[in-house]
C-alpha cells in the first residue's frame, strides 16, 4: 500500500504551520524551501487545505499561511479525507471475508489518524529536530 505523497506533503506543511508560533503565518514557498519540498506542490496542498478550512492563506507581501484551528483540534483523519475522500479506499463487496478485513482495516487506520493531530505530529517533529541539530564543541 501506498500513501498518495499529497498526503504525504500536505501533512508535512501542516506539521512545518503547526509548529509556528499562534498568529505567524508562512508562506507556502518557504515551507516547501524548509522542508526540501517542491514549491508548487506544496502552493497546490495548502489551496487544497485551504479549501477545506484547515489553513487561512493571504496573499501578498506580509501574506503567508497558518492553521484556521488549533494543531489540536486538527487530526491527520481529517487532512487525509480533505484531500481524497476517504481515509482508505476499499472495494465493498457483500459476503467476501477480504472485504470484511479490507473494511476492519480502514476502520482501524481511521481510528488511529483520528486519533493523531498536527500538534502531536509538530511535537514530535521539534523533539527529532533537537536531536539532529548540530552540536558545537569548544
Amino acid at each position: 500500500m501506498r500513501v498518495p505523497q499529497t498526503v504525504d506533503y500536505a501533512l508535512r506543511a501542516l506539521v512545518a504551520i503547526g509548529g509556528l508560533p499562534p498568529g505567524v503565518s508562512l508562506a507556502a514557498g518557504e515551507v516547501a524551501d524548509r522542508l526540501g519540498l517542491p514549491r508548487r506542490f506544496v502552493e497546490q496542498q495548502i489551496t487544497a487545505l485551504a479549501k477545506h478550512g484547515l489553513v487561512t492563506s493571504q496573499r501578498g507581501a506580509r501574506g503567508g499561511s497558518m492553521l484556521a484551528r488549533p494543531a489540536a483540534d486538527i487530526t491527520v483523519a481529517e487532512v487525509v479525507e480533505a484531500l481524497q475522500g476517504t481515509v482508505l479506499d476499499v472495494p465493498a463487496a457483500t459476503g467476501s471475508a477480504v472485504s470484511e478485513m479490507w473494511a476492519e482495516a480502514a476502520t482501524r487506520l481511521k481510528d488511529h489518524l483520528g486519533e493523531t493531530t498536527i500538534e502531536d505530529l509538530s511535537l514530535r517533529q521539534k523533539e527529532m529536530d533537537r536531536f539532529r541539530a548540530p552540536v558545537y564543541h569548544i
